[in-house]
C-alpha cells in the first residue's frame, strides 16, 4: 500500500505508448480515483448513530415523522460521507443519523 500522509501519496505512472505532453516528472496532480465499478446501492449519511449502534441498527421514522422505531440493519461498504445499507431499509425511508445518546434503551421514540 502507498504511504499516505496528509491525504496524499506518491505513485509511479506507466503509460501505454507515448506519455502525454503535459505530464512532467515530479509534478503534482489532483485526481479522483474510482476503485471498482459503480453499482446502485442504498446509502445513508454517516453520523453519530454509529457510535451507539456499531452500525447494527438505526431509528427509522414513520411516514408522518411523529415516531421512530429501532430497526436492525446490515452495513456494507463505506466512504467518508456514506454507509451502504445491505439489509433492513427500503429506498425512501428516513432514518435518524445523529447520535442516539438521548434516546436511552428505548425501542420507539415519539416526537411532538
Amino acid at each position: 500500500y502507498p504511504d499516505v500522509r496528509d491525504g496524499q501519496f506518491k505513485i509511479d505512472l506507466v503509460f501505454e505508448g507515448q506519455s502525454p505532453e503535459n505530464v512532467r516528472t515530479g509534478q503534482t496532480y489532483h485526481v479522483k480515483l474510482e476503485l471498482g465499478e459503480s453499482q446502485k446501492a442504498l446509502m445513508i449519511p454517516r453520523g453519530g448513530f454509529f457510535q451507539s449502534t456499531g452500525g447494527q441498527w438505526v431509528f427509522v421514522l414513520n411516514e408522518d415523522e411523529t415516531e421512530a422505531v429501532k430497526r436492525p440493519i446490515r452495513i456494507g461498504k463505506q466512504n467518508p460521507q456514506y454507509y451502504e445499507v445491505l439489509e433492513g431499509l427500503n429506498a425512501g425511508e428516513k432514518v435518524i443519523t445523529s447520535g442516539y445518546e438521548m434516546f436511552g434503551e428505548n425501542e420507539r421514540v415519539s416526537f411532538r
